[in-house]
């Protein structure tokens, strides 16, 4: 009998330590591969060249809207309706990056002086495990990708301030601009959801240098 109890606490405690699994992991283990990025610029959105000039960007932020209800095209339609108040270079979720302004050019996401120094995304929220893990993915190859695309060494910045991956939290609190935490949120609670422990800025950087790594 106390074999049987043994073996049946065996099982669970595995099963539980398999649920528990990171994000990053579940993403390896299950080869999770990003999808291409999308270009659909749109012609509407202003030019302005960053602070050291015209594509010339320092690095990239990653926001996520904040918007359970919501679809990459219905804020993509939003976005173009209201950029004058707010506006950024691209999207991303489970199936897609679709990048709609020039990364060329600044956009219009974290405030002074963040804006005219970084490529800006969104990521829109997904509603489950294996959609969370995709996108996250896609977002970690979009970031490298954009890294590589301007010949910039990726560098958390998240941490310190200093570097090329930020997070539209870390934009806030290192250069102002906005009182926004983003995406620390989002990725706490669908990590602890999905994947029964938060998914961070940490790690999700960790993703992000494997992707820099196979771009170069």
């Amino acid at each position: 009998m106390l074999t049987g109890i043994v073996f049946v606490v065996a099982l669970f405690a595995s099963a539980t330590l398999s649920q528990a699994a990171s994000v990053n992991s579940y993403i390896s283990a299950h080869h999770i591969s990003h999808v291409k990025v999308t270009k659909q610029l749109w012609g509407g959105f202003p030019h302005y060249k960053y602070r050291h000039g015209k594509g010339k960007p320092e690095g990239v932020v990653v926001h996520e809207t904040g918007n359970p209800s919501s679809t990459i095209f219905n804020e993509i339609a939003y976005m173009k309706k209201n950029y004058r108040n707010a506006f950024v270079h691209s999207f991303v979720d489970s199936k897609h990056i679709i990048n709609i302004a020039s990364t060329n050019y600044l956009c219009w996401g974290v405030g002074y002086p963040g804006n005219a120094r970084f490529v800006q995304f969104e990521q829109v929220e997904m509603h489950s495990k294996a959609s969370f893990a995709h996108e996250v993915e896609n977002a970690a190859y979009y970031t490298a990708y954009i890294l590589h695309e301007y010949h910039l060494k990726p560098n958390d910045a998240v941490y310190d301030g200093k570097g090329t991956v930020w997070s539209h939290g870390a934009v806030a609190k290192y250069l102002g601009g906005s009182d926004h935490t983003d995406p620390k949120g989002y990725y706490k609670n669908a990590g602890k959801k999905y994947f029964h422990q938060a998914y961070t800025m940490s790690q999700f950087y960790k993703l992000v240098l494997k992707n820099y790594h196979q771009l170069s």
